[in-house]
């Protein structure tokens, strides 16, 4: 089976499978994480169309507020 690692966690991966609907069905608000793939940013305008690879990296950043 072909993987692909999300935030350092191994995750089965399945063609055509976009940033934009992983977020989808992991339920995270499009607005809520900053997305890089491979070490690059992806921008929420992108996402739809960066499609995940076997053997790639996603790193979810959740922006951290507060003094």
């Amino acid at each position: 089976m072909s993987e692909f690692t999300l935030n350092q966690q191994a995750q089965p991966w399945r063609e055509g499978l976009s940033v934009a609907a992983l977020l989808a069905e992991q339920g995270w608000a499009a607005d809520a994480v900053a997305t890089a793939l491979n070490g690059c940013f992806v921008p929420r305008g992108q996402r739809a169309a960066t499609l995940i690879r076997p053997g790639d990296e996603l790193t979810l950043i959740q922006p951290i507020t507060g003094g």
